[in-house]
């Protein structure tokens, strides 16, 4: 029987701002905030959702900036969380108090405050209270390295890792301070791990390349995550003027090197790990170079938990070097432009769904490297398969697939060719499969390249987009290094033309395409201040960019072309993250605005599907699940709600039985999908879930 649908909620998230007295011994529960539901699982059932997620970060505070909200959404849903922080975060060792002189470096006594900072931070997300207990210990790693781990004593599904690498190791002579980022370059670099002040942790150990990431492949091994959570391993050059700062960018790329660094060390790790697993990358210092992407109250909940985390020194017995990172409580999260927004690296990942040539519908996913494909066992049953697991490894999130005339399936995605330590040994390109015959088995994997040669601009390469012409042909599309759009297409024989730059540039991540009625290929994508769209003058004729006079998206448009030859377009505004509707006639025109009166909720790509007599909107919401609407009805739409976390987005299609089906790759590595009623009251509905990869081993 599939287990019921667990409402995820955002319960003490939303908490009024307060200030957060960090260690002092006055109580630290914000008077105004609700009980948390953390708070309320005994220890004994503490993390038995049946989810595990990983997050493996390279300083403390990542994860509270750039994954925030997921990372709240975990612990409300009861799920065994394990953080991992690979360096000790402690920069030049000054714990900054706003409005005081600036205090003496101590490397260790900052190490050690930030990992108080954090212990207060997911007490307070957890349970309200930043002073809630936590036991800490020393492991040893297989290689003899100790390293200190945390558990929320009594919600010990909590756990916080800090493997401890010094983050600047200092220099000897001519030889320069390793960081990440040179430790990932340099194969025989050995740097040390510090020592922070409080810690259990009492002795400094060597750390090489090799060394660390055999420690985080031990981590996975050992915790067995269902959820793997990072940052961008392949961030964007960005443009850096008086209002986007240079900060700790690295050089030509927009974050922070030990992001990068740690992101590439977690793949590297993953490439080892068998178990069943989906994986999400977070952007970094991309957030402040693009529009607030996140309603209000998750904006205020951030901040909540950073205040938390920058705690204060008044009271403070400095146990731990210090109660926090000072200088990031009282609301100056606010000033990084990090906390406006939460950008997944493929934000329009989502389960590929659509129906077969014998009717079933089909998903297809990406877990753990490899192209994963679940079907329903009849036609509109409801019911769906084990995941078969296609060969080919390395595969990143944002598979895309597409049926070809004679019924057979093609799917492209983005590949991790090599992670090596070198530029020219660290390469990404986009491939594609297809079957044989329609029902039949796939062919191995083909590569198509990328847009630009050079490995260093070709590993930024986004995730592909596919439609097809209405002669049949294939019109592949992905976002490029110089932030344009490049284009490649499989005629009817099976050949294919050179990637082309379609012209433009600084588009987001995340783009849409779509055929119209009258056989003209569209795309779109998210420009700074506007919505780009590149379209066709004829059939299968060249592409050219056309104004549209929209306004700036937050996140990706996604675009649906309906059968009276219009498209609608829908998309997140920019600093508020309401929905925003436009419609393109039939022949183009000008963009005509929709009335929506709904709320803003949540982030991330929407999902539009046609369905009798309008059509069906899904976005993820504040609690991390999934709200629908219905538009063009006549009547005012209005939300309902699919509980269950999402991984990425969500997708729609419809049924055999002319029933629209939900589908959610779900953070326990399962497809998830829902038969949507009509009026969608979906609150108290079972959801159907295909056996995951393990249920199937074990038959």
């Amino acid at each position: 029987m599939p287990p019921q649908p667990r409402r995820v909620l955002l319960a003490g998230f939303i908490a009024l701002s307060a200030a957060i007295s960090g260690c002092t011994p006055a109580s630290s529960t914000a008077a105004s905030a609700p009980v948390h539901k953390r708070g309320t699982v005994q220890a004994a059932r503490d993390g038995s959702s049946g989810v595990r997620v990983m997050q493996i970060v390279a300083h403390p505070d990542d994860d509270l900036y750039f994954m925030n909200p997921e990372l709240q959404q975990s612990i409300d849903a009861n799920d065994q969380l394990v953080s991992v922080y690979v360096t000790s975060g402690e920069a030049q060792g000054f714990n900054k108090i706003p409005g005081h002189k600036p205090p003496k470096p101590n490397v260790a006594d900052y190490a050690g405050a930030r990992r108080q900072g954090l212990r207060q931070a997911y007490a307070f997300m957890a349970t309200g209270d930043t002073k809630a207990p936590w036991t800490r210990q020393v492991t040893t790693l297989p290689d003899g390295t100790a390293i200190e781990v945390d558990a929320l004593s009594q919600h010990p599904g909590i756990r916080l890792v800090f493997l401890g690498v010094s983050q600047h190791s200092p220099s000897h002579g001519r030889t320069p301070g390793l960081d990440l980022r040179r430790l990932w370059e340099a194969p025989r670099a050995v740097t040390r791990t510090l020592v922070g002040t409080g810690s259990p942790v009492r002795a400094s150990h060597e750390v090489t390349r090799a060394g660390l990431i055999d420690a985080l492949v031990h981590l996975m091994e050992s915790y067995r995550p269902t959820l793997v959570r990072t940052m961008d391993p392949d961030p964007d050059m960005q443009v850096r003027d008086a209002k986007h700062r240079a900060h700790h960018d690295q050089r030509g790329y927009s974050d922070h090197p030990d992001h990068t660094a740690a992101a590439l060390f977690t793949y590297a790790a993953l490439d080892r790990y068998r178990a069943p697993h989906a994986v999400t990358a977070f952007r970094g210092y991309y957030n402040e170079r693009w529009p607030q992407g996140l309603p209000a109250q998750i904006i205020r909940g951030k901040a909540n938990v950073l205040n938390a985390y920058g705690g204060s020194p008044k009271g403070c017995d400095n146990e731990f070097g210090g109660c926090g990172d000072y200088d990031v409580g009282r609301d100056r999260s606010y000033g990084t432009g990090w906390l406006q927004r939460t950008s997944l690296r493929y934000p329009t990942a989502a389960p590929q769904l659509q129906p077969g040539a014998d009717g079933r519908l089909t998903a297809f996913a990406v877990l753990g490297g490899q192209a994963a494909m679940w079907q329903e066992t009849e036609p509109g049953g409801g019911r769906w398969t084990a995941p078969k697991l296609l060969a080919g490894q390395g595969l990143l999130p944002g598979l895309t697939s597409s049926r070809t005339r004679d019924g057979r399936w093609q799917l492209f995605a983005e590949r991790v060719v090599s992670l090596g330590a070198g530029a020219k040994d660290n390469r990404r390109e986009i491939v594609t499969t297809e079957q044989t015959r329609p029902g039949g088995p796939f062919r191995a994997w083909v590569s198509l390249g990328a847009p630009d040669r050079d490995p260093e601009h070709g590993r930024r390469v986004g995730g592909p987009v596919v439609t097809r012409g209405a002669d049949g042909t294939t019109w592949l599309f992905v976002r490029n290094w110089a932030k344009g759009v490049s284009v490649r297409s499989q005629r009817a024989d099976g050949t294919w033309t050179n990637w082309a730059d379609l012209g433009g540039s600084e588009v987001q991540e995340g783009l849409s395409a779509v055929t119209d009625a009258k056989g003209l290929v569209h795309v779109f994508g998210a420009g700074h201040h506007t919505v780009r769209h590149w379209v066709q003058r004829n059939p299968g004729g060249p592409f050219v960019l056309a104004p549209t006079g929209l306004p700036a998206p937050a996140d990706p448009p996604t675009a649906l072309a309906r059968p009276d030859g219009s498209l609608l377009l829908a998309f997140r505004a920019a600093g508020t993250a309401r929905l925003v509707l436009r419609t393109l006639p039939a022949g183009g025109g000008v963009w005509r605005a929709e009335r929506v009166d709904l709320d803003s909720r949540g982030y991330g790509a929407l999902a539009l599907h046609s369905i009798p007599g309008g059509v069906l909107l899904a976005a993820r919401n504040n609690d991390g699940g999934t709200s629908l609407a219905t538009l063009g009805t006549g009547r005012a739409p209005q939300w309902s709600t699919v509980p269950g976390a999402v991984v990425g987005a969500a997708s729609l299609a419809t049924d055999s039985a002319n029933r629209p089906v939900l589908a959610q790759l779900a953070p326990d590595a399962t497809l998830h999908t829902h038969a949507i009623p009509e009026g969608h009251p979906v609150e108290q509905e079972d959801r159907q879930r295909g056996e995951s990869v393990d249920q199937a081993a074990s038959r």
